[in-house]
Parts: C-alpha cells; sequence; structure tokens
C-alpha cells in the first residue's frame, strides 16, 4: 500500500502572525489549525485503509477550496499563503493547482466542517453514534488554540460546527431502520458568510424538499412537508468549558453550563475550567427545526421551555442530515407528501397558488440573487452563471499518497 505523504509535519515552522484586526486573526488561525488537523486525519485514515486514496485526495482538496474561498469572502481577504506554511503552500501550488485556481471563481457546496464530519462518519462508520461523537471531540480538542496573555480567543472555533445532529427513518409498516446520517450547522461566523451558505445548500446542495421547506418557512409557518412515521433526530451540542471560546454560528447563544449538560442528557465529559472542549450533550430541537421538520421524532422531546432560535431557517444542523437521508434513501423521498399547490405572496400584494414545483424555481431564484447580491460585497469573481467546484476533478496529483 502507498504511504501517506505526512504534509501535517510542514505545519511546524508555521507561526501564527498577530494582526490589528481580532477577526482576521482568529479566522487565520482557525484555517490554519483545520487544515493542520484534518489533513494529518485523513492522512492516517487512508493509510489505516479506513478511507480510500480517492476520498482522500477528494476531501482534501474540498476542505482546501472551502477554507480559501472563505478567506477570499472575507473583509480584508485572506490569502493562502497567509494560512499555509511557504512548504505546503508551495506543495499545493505545485499538487492542486485547480485549488489555488477557482477559490476565487468557483463556489463550494458545503462549509468545511460538514466536509470533515463526511471524513468522520465515513472512516469510523455511521452506526456507532458515540463512536463518531468521541472521534470529533479529538479532533475539535486538537484544532483549539488556547488564550494568549492578553485574554482574546486564539480561534474561537470560526470553522467549527457548534451542533452536530444524526437521523434516520424507522419505517413504522415494515419496522425496517436505515442507518444513521449526519448533518452539521453552518460552520462559520459572519452574516453575510451563513447566508452564503445556506443560499448555496438551497440552491444547489441540499435535497429539494429541505431546499423547499427552508425558503418555504421564511414566508409562512403553515406546515408544507410531511414525512412518513417516523424520522428520528437527535442533535448534540459541543460542551466548551469556561466558556471563553464561543461557537461558530448562532447556536452559540446558547450558553453551555454544567446544569444545562445535566438537564440535557450530557454524553460527554464534565465541564472543567481550562476552557477546552469536553465532548456533547444532546438537546432538544429549536423551534425552528420543530417548524420545518414537524413529523420528526426529536429526542430529546422539546419541553415547554423552547430554546429560542434568532438565527436563519437553514443554519441548524438538522437540514443537512436530513437532506442526507433524503438524497440517499430514494423511497423515503418519494413517499414525501407535498400539497399540489402553496399559497405565496407574490411581489408583496397578492397571494396566488402555485405548483410547489414553481414555487421552488421562484425561491430559489430569490436565494440566486441574494447569493450575487452578498459575493458583489467580497472580492469574489461573480460571472454570468454560478460555477461550483468539483474536488473530484483529476486535476493535479493525488495530496495524499506518497509518491
Amino acid at each position: 500500500m502507498a504511504h501517506c505523504v505526512c504534509f501535517f509535519r510542514l505545519w511546524n515552522k508555521k507561526k501564527f502572525v498577530k494582526s490589528d484586526n481580532s477577526r482576521t486573526q482568529k479566522l487565520i488561525n482557525s484555517s490554519c489549525q483545520f487544515i493542520k488537523v484534518a489533513l494529518k486525519y485523513i492522512s492516517s485514515a487512508v493509510n489505516e485503509q479506513r478511507l480510500s486514496i480517492s476520498k482522500g485526495k477528494s476531501y482534501i482538496k474540498e476542505i482546501l477550496h472551502t477554507i480559501f474561498f472563505l478567506g477570499h469572502i472575507d473583509m480584508p481577504s485572506i490569502e493562502p499563503n497567509e494560512v499555509l506554511s511557504s512548504e505546503l503552500f508551495s506543495r499545493v501550488t505545485t499538487k492542486y493547482q485547480d485549488v489555488l485556481q477557482k477559490y476565487k471563481t468557483h463556489l463550494p457546496r458545503r462549509p468545511p466542517y460538514s466536509v470533515l464530519l463526511d471524513v468522520v462518519v465515513e472512516s469510523t462508520g455511521d452506526a456507532n453514534v458515540e463512536a463518531v461523537l468521541d472521534q470529533l471531540t479529538d479532533l475539535n480538542q486538537k484544532m483549539f488554540i488556547p488564550f494568549s496573555e492578553n485574554e482574546w480567543c486564539g480561534n474561537d472555533f470560526f470553522l467549527n460546527s457548534t451542533v452536530v445532529s444524526f437521523c434516520y427513518f424507522s419505517d413504522f409498516v415494515t419496522s425496517k431502520r436505515t442507518r444513521n446520517y449526519f448533518g452539521g450547522s453552518v460552520s462559520c461566523k459572519g452574516i453575510l458568510q451563513r447566508e452564503v451558505f445556506i443560499d448555496i445548500s438551497c440552491i444547489a446542495t441540499w435535497n429539494k424538499a429541505v431546499s423547499l421547506a427552508v425558503c418555504l418557512a421564511n414566508m409562512s409557518k403553515t406546515k408544507h412537508i410531511q414525512f412518513p412515521p417516523y424520522v428520528h433526530s437527535t442533535a448534540y451540542h459541543m460542551i466548551i468549558g469556561n466558556v471563553g471560546c464561543s461557537g461558530s454560528e448562532e447556536h452559540q447563544s446558547t450558553k453551555v453550563n454544567t446544569s444545562l449538560a445535566a438537564a440535557a442528557g450530557n454524553t460527554g465529559t464534565a465541564l472543567a475550567g481550562d476552557g477546552r472542549i469536553k465532548g456533547y450533550y444532546s438537546k432538544p430541537p429549536c423551534q425552528k427545526c420543530l417548524e420545518l421538520f414537524p413529523d420528526t421524532r426529536f429526542t430529546p422531546e422539546c419541553s415547554e421551555h423552547r430554546y429560542p432560535a434568532p438565527w436563519e431557517y437553514g443554519n441548524c444542523a438538522e437540514c443537512e442530515a436530513v437532506s442526507k437521508l433524503l438524497n440517499a434513501e430514494t423511497e423515503l423521498n418519494k413517499r414525501i407528501s407535498l400539497p399540489k399547490y402553496i399559497p405565496i405572496n407574490l411581489n408583496y400584494t397578492f397571494t396566488e397558488l402555485i405548483p410547489h414545483s414553481d414555487v421552488h424555481k421562484i425561491l430559489c431564484s430569490e436565494r440566486k440573487e441574494r447569493l450575487e447580491n452578498n459575493l458583489r460585497k467580497t472580492n469574489f469573481e461573480v460571472g454570468e452563471h454560478f460555477m461550483f467546484y468539483n474536488p473530484s476533478s483529476d486535476d493535479g496529483t493525488a495530496l495524499v499518497p506518497g509518491q
């Protein structure tokens, strides 16, 4: 078997460069640490034959591209050579020219932690949820950068999903159960950045039913999508000791403490005062998840106290997990009940009943318009049509296997 090149060793000479902009510095730190930890884990999984060489190559390319994209649309823009060591930047330039050529012109389909989550599930297996959470906890701990002397957070987990979830379908009639499907909350900070990835997901990534549910939820609280009995879902929130570094998206508004973790069913170790990642605890669904997926059996069940949901529809981990479930389980996807006609408000003047397929096209057009407007506020090169990066292309040679 080809031996894995330990690219993470090229990071030994990389030191975090202090920036006057603490937010920019946190994104640089997070990007640097994320790539370092992800490459090492993928290389190990390939060497141990838990992941194929082709999959390892594709995952590395996708992670690099989406992180470079996030740096590029940040203000001020962050260049790849500000994130990578000079040696690794040179290696990536040689091996993966298409990544460096396309992060300014081609969109990613998902944020970086969603890619890493797929790597973990594929290399660990989906059956043992605890094993997946344990592996994620280990990776999260390695991505953690401690506080510096002047008390600001080292990386603030800019690229980590603070909530992950899994779901499955258990047929009420046949008692047959699908495999588990995992998803992560939108793993980036910044209103514009989250809007960009939610819009990309609605347009090009998620299952059509999930995309339609998210788009419609902004317009109406009416229940439009029904699952056959029963889809089951459980979400887990990252436990961070000392609450020094907040989560990477709006789920951070739910403050983590020992009593909350215990009440929600703590699946990790107890909190400590060093600010490090301690594991995950299972959490009830937020109000927006209940509205998007009303027929779902959530564990833990929603209590009388509803979790506040100030974030946008589509931010939650459940959207990605349910989308994967429906995309993979085609028979289940066919059994989803959608109304033939959906009432929507056109131009905010009158309501009209429109076939759901046409409604999805209309709402996706609105998402494309918002996506284009947001991208034009950045240095991203917006063309006549959106182009999406394909990490499975054969450009370049493999980064994972030895040469």
